[in-house]
């Protein structure tokens, strides 16, 4: 069975220096469209989602095909717009590098095949949502119910998400996956009527609800609690350090992305040391 706790661990040395040309050029173009739309996307923003050519936010003018290269544009450029010698931010390499990282991390641990297609398209989700949540407060509500469906489709016809422990329950996957939607968005959307009647106003964005859903859709209902638990703690931790006042709104659905990241990371940690 594919799972997401059963790598299979690729040795990178078994691919040719064309594979990994052509993998490298993959992920750090994902990067590049990934940083684009977080750009296309933010509530300031001028330009439409799907603009065909990409142009300097300073000057307005098209940028040249050469330089829309992931990483090799923005090297070619030293990092400032040949027309207007504004700087170029800093978030575009970044991504990319990040998305290069992670697609080596997944063709070496799951090779290439519909584990990794699919785990990049959630990172490529969640990187979205953490970064618009994270800067503006905002999560999409259509990317969030992209990973709810991600998380049914997958799980259900696939079992990508479940480990052994759930089959040993004999929970079905369909029902893996729905008890987890269920009760990721109606726990939050539950604490949220509690401090609603407390304090007449909301204390939790309605993204929040779905993107918790999503999660529990990916990870299980019993996933819940402790993401929800590590996503509180990182979110009062920032807010300690980041001396926020108490009317500040602060980004949770960033923080509920950092605990699932987190809670992955343990399990398979857990499930290797099982194994």
């Amino acid at each position: 069975m594919i799972n997401i706790y059963n790598p299979v661990f690729v040795n990178i040395s078994s691919f040719s220096i064309a594979d990994l040309i052509i993998i490298s050029i993959f992920f750090l173009s994902v990067g590049s469209f990934c940083s684009t739309i977080i750009y296309r996307l933010a509530p300031n923003s001028q330009f439409p989602l799907f603009k065909i050519r990409s142009s300097c936010p300073s000057c307005s003018k098209k940028i040249d095909a050469i330089n829309l290269i992931p990483l090799l544009g923005f090297v070619i450029q030293s990092g400032k717009c040949k027309l207007c010698n504004s700087n170029i931010s800093k978030f575009y390499p970044f991504t990319e590098i990040f998305f290069l990282l992670i697609g080596i991390l997944l063709i070496t641990n799951y090779g290439i095949g519909l584990s990794a297609i699919v785990y990049t398209i959630i990172i490529f989700c969640f990187y979205i949502l953490f970064f618009l949540d994270y800067k503006y407060l905002y999560l999409p509500v259509y990317i969030n119910l992209l990973i709810v469906l991600i998380g049914i489709t997958f799980n259900a016809k696939y079992q990508l998400f479940i480990d052994e422990t759930f089959l040993i329950l004999d929970i079905k996957p369909i029902f893996f996956t729905i008890y987890g939607l269920f009760f990721g968005y109606s726990s939050l959307w539950l604490i949220n009527l509690m401090f609603k009647v407390i304090k007449k106003k909301d204390g939790i964005g309605g993204g929040d609800f779905i993107l918790f859903g999503g999660i529990g859709s990916i990870h299980g209902p019993i996933a819940l609690p402790v993401i929800l638990l590590i996503g509180s703690f990182l979110g009062c931790l920032y807010f300690i350090f980041s001396k926020k006042t108490t009317d500040s709104e602060l980004p949770f659905g960033s923080f509920l992305i950092l605990g699932s990241f987190v809670y992955f990371v343990l399990n398979l940690m857990n499930f290797s040391l099982i194994n």
